[in-house]
């Protein structure tokens, strides 16, 4: 990860983006794994507003190298602090498509990942059996007794 100097303004903006952040909506899926998941759209659209809210934002870039093809992520804050990450993984081929075809699913793909890992979102089902929905439900914690009463004196 690269970042500048300082990322404090850039931290406290996260922050409470991330606080405000909604829940991207999970509207494909994956017929092979029979599972939901918030397409690159979703994320991105979930996201956007709240990020100008806060002043951030984040681009993406296609990169490529002897080693295959990935993204760079830059998220930015409008003090100019910023954190980068590059993932790059091997070009496969799969049957039925061209290469250029592969090399852009492959980029949607990583850059579905990038966006929400960057925002610490989530963008696809839990694949240890529990919801990510789960996580955000309040739970009913035990009764607590209420504080004691100040009696003031007239």
């Amino acid at each position: 990860m690269t970042r500048s100097e300082s990322i404090t303004h850039l931290a406290a903006a996260l922050a409470r983006a991330q606080a405000e952040m909604p829940v991207a909506v999970f509207d494909a899926a994956n017929p092979f794994l029979k599972s939901k998941y918030a397409s690159l759209g979703s994320v991105i659209q979930a996201s956007r507003p709240i990020l100008a809210k806060h002043q951030l934002s984040l681009v993406q870039f296609p990169i490529s190298d002897a080693n295959g093809i990935g993204v760079e992520s830059v998220l930015s804050h409008e003090s100019g602090e910023f954190v980068a990450e590059r993932v790059v993984i091997p070009l496969t081929e799969e049957k039925g498509k061209t290469k250029v075809q592969c090399a852009g699913s492959t980029l949607t793909y990583l850059r579905r990942y990038s966006w929400a890992a960057i925002l610490g979102m989530y963008s696809d089902e839990d694949s240890d059996g529990g919801s990510p929905l789960q996580a955000f439900t309040p739970k009913a914690g035990p009764m607590l007794p209420p504080p004691p009463m100040k009696l003031q004196n007239n």
